[in-house]
């Protein structure tokens, strides 16, 4: 074993996808990505063509200042043109082009758009329809409808103000006759008609001004503006576009032939079979065990113990007899049990080997340690009150923190309480750590319970210091890419795999039983294999 611990720090598993790996799936899975293409590019010609032709013509029209004030030195107000385009768009303008082109108001309206060239006083009044000469004539319509709107709505303003001025002279005309009347009935000379004829002589004055109003008032224009390019007929309709429809279905189609490639890659990702998880853990399988029988979070169950002569109770006694050949091929006593992540059964697979070990008449230390998450002392009812944790701070004797068991030959090594540790990595790969398994060494096999390798470095300072590595996958959740991961990171470290386990295994794959065919060629691998 190595004395001489480093410190560790997991690089997370390689996530990022190359060019050269993405040209890999594609080629693996280039017929799928062609049929999915295939399948969405007949979808989008479907959509398309089914669709009704939409044809769209647009006149422009040039806007002039609309006439707000005539009496003032400026008559015109600024022209607005987000305004003028709510007006052509407006109920009001519709039901004049109604009175052309037919159809509801919401028909008309749901036809018409209106845009304004940046910088200019253009407005591009455009209208959709099903054909060429309904689309010119909603266009050249809405156009004149809106000129039609403008005029009228000046011509509204004119006649408003003419209407007041001549209403003012005729008043002025009522007062003037009356002043002549009295001017006539005073006498000539006096202050009396003076006055009165100062007073007519204002009127006048007011009268004359008037008039200049009225004569103003009539000048002014009532053009709010022109058409400057009448709609022409299209040629050729806007909607549906038959290329791009085909084009975003091609893209769609290889958006989804790609995604559709890679979720079934990360399926066959999955390690689903023993000859998988040899191939990428480097290391040969030592045993399976059938799902319904896995330990899960919260059980203490214990295959050997509870059900000895169950399925799962055999599983692990082939998982033994594999175990046993080869740790005596490779003379291994310290075994360090780990999985890649949270979740895939190391704690159940510790825990049913020392007891399948000890079963067997072997001398076992089981220690428990994971200082995170410990749960080897619920798995075996035992107390948690001192443990590891203790006797690498050097404030417990190893022998004091050994708890016994109903089984003669199997001992346990619990964590201790860990709420106080705050760096376990840090005790982990201290000298007192590697002590303590070489006095634990004096057993036959010291099964050591780690954390899983991703995301702490807890096991990788471990397999520093063991013999070798059973590494722990799940069937139903463990990844190669995970397992490769793990194994590339135990061998940086200088750890040896001495082999692998599958839990969670469909119970399809262990309906033989004991005695089934491949349980029985495991074991006679393995006896031949121990009387080397």
């Amino acid at each position: 074993m190595t004395a001489a611990p480093r410190e560790l720090r997991p690089t997370p598993p390689e996530a990022t996808v190359d060019i050269r790996e993405f040209m890999s799936k594609v080629g693996r899975h280039k017929w799928l990505i062609i049929a999915v293409a295939a399948f969405m590019i007949v979808l989008a010609a479907i959509y398309s063509y089914s669709r009704p032709s939409v044809y769209q013509a647009t006149a422009q029209f040039l806007v002039r200042p609309t006439l707000v004030q005539p009496l003032q030195a400026n008559p015109f107000d600024t022209v607005s043109m987000p305004t003028e385009m709510q007006l052509v768009t407006s109920a009001q303008v519709a039901n004049i082009a109604r009175g052309t082109i037919g159809g509801t108001l919401q028909d008309v309206l749901d036809g018409v758009s209106v845009s304004n060239p940046a910088n200019t006083q253009i407005l591009d009044i455009s209208y959709s329809a099903h054909t060429p000469q309904a689309a010119q004539a909603g266009a050249q319509a809405f156009a004149e409808a809106y000129q039609t709107f403008k005029h009228d709505q000046a011509l509204g303003t004119i006649k408003s103000y003419s209407d007041t001025i001549r209403a003012q002279i005729a008043d002025l005309d009522g007062q003037i006759a009356s002043l002549n009347t009295q001017i006539a009935a005073s006498a000539a000379g006096s202050p009396e008609e003076q006055s009165l004829t100062e007073e007519r002589n204002s009127l006048d004055t007011a009268r004359l001004a008037s008039q200049n109003q009225l004569a103003t008032v009539a000048t002014l224009s009532s053009d709010p503006g022109q058409v400057v390019e009448d709609a022409q007929r299209p040629t050729s309709p806007v909607s549906p576009k038959h290329k791009l429809d085909l084009a975003l279905g091609l893209l769609l189609g290889l958006v989804a032939g790609v995604v559709l490639a890679s979720l079934r890659d990360q399926a066959r990702d999955r390690i689903q079979d023993p000859p998988l998880v040899a191939r990428s853990l480097g290391a040969p399988i030592l045993g399976s065990i059938p799902r319904a029988h896995r330990l899960h979070v919260g059980s203490s169950h214990l295959a050997s113990v509870d059900e000895p002569r169950g399925l799962a109770a055999e599983a692990y006694r082939t998982f033994r007899t594999n175990f046993l050949a080869v740790c005596k091929e490779s003379k291994a006593k310290t075994i360090l049990v780990t999985s890649a992540r949270p979740g895939e059964g190391k704690t159940s697979t510790a825990a049913n080997l020392a007891v399948a070990l000890a079963q067997a008449g072997r001398s076992v230390v089981l220690v428990s340690a994971d200082l995170r998450n410990p749960r080897i002392h619920a798995v075996f009812g035992i107390g948690n009150e001192q443990g590891l944790g203790q006797v690498l701070e050097g404030t417990l004797p190893l022998d004091e923190a050994i708890v016994e068991t109903d089984l003669p030959d199997l001992h346990i090594l619990p964590s201790g309480p860990v709420a106080a540790i705050d760096e376990p990595v840090e005790l982990l790969q201290s000298d007192r750590m590697d002590e303590v398994l070489q006095e634990c060494c004096r057993s036959d096999f010291v099964i050591i319970d780690a954390p899983p390798i991703f995301p702490v470095a807890d096991s990788l300072v471990l397999a520093d210091l063991v013999d070798g590595v059973l590494f722990v996958t799940d069937a139903q959740s463990s990844t190669q890419a995970s397992v490769a991961q793990s194994r590339r990171q135990i061998q940086q470290v200088g750890g040896r795999i001495v082999g692998g386990l599958l839990n969670r295994v469909p119970s399809s794959w262990s309906e033989s039983g004991y005695g089934g065919a491949d349980n029985r060629w495991r074991g006679l691998l393995a006896r031949r294999l121990l009387r080397r």
